[in-house]
């Protein structure tokens, strides 16, 4: 995949922060710990929606709806539409 290139600007403070950071942590690069710190927001995104479908998933009803609540749901569905 060929790379994209996107600039940012800093305050100095943050510039200076984020040179130590990734001196400290043996970065080759900027590019290389801005990279880090977007995986690193990602994966925390993406644990974050997994938890909340896993939580969703252990509320949910266990089996099919009955034809009743299907009606209740087309209903209410249709009811949306019309709004």
């Amino acid at each position: 995949m060929k790379a994209v290139t996107i600039n940012i600007s800093l305050n100095p403070e943050l510039a200076d922060f984020a040179r130590a950071d990734a001196e400290a942590a043996a970065f080759d690069s900027m590019s290389e710990y801005m990279r880090e710190l977007i995986r690193r927001r990602r994966e925390a995104k993406i644990a974050q929606d997994l938890a909340l479908l896993e939580k969703a998933i252990a509320g949910a009803p266990a089996g099919d709806p009955s034809e009743a609540e299907m009606r209740k749901i087309y209903a209410a569905i249709k009811k949306g539409r019309r709004k």
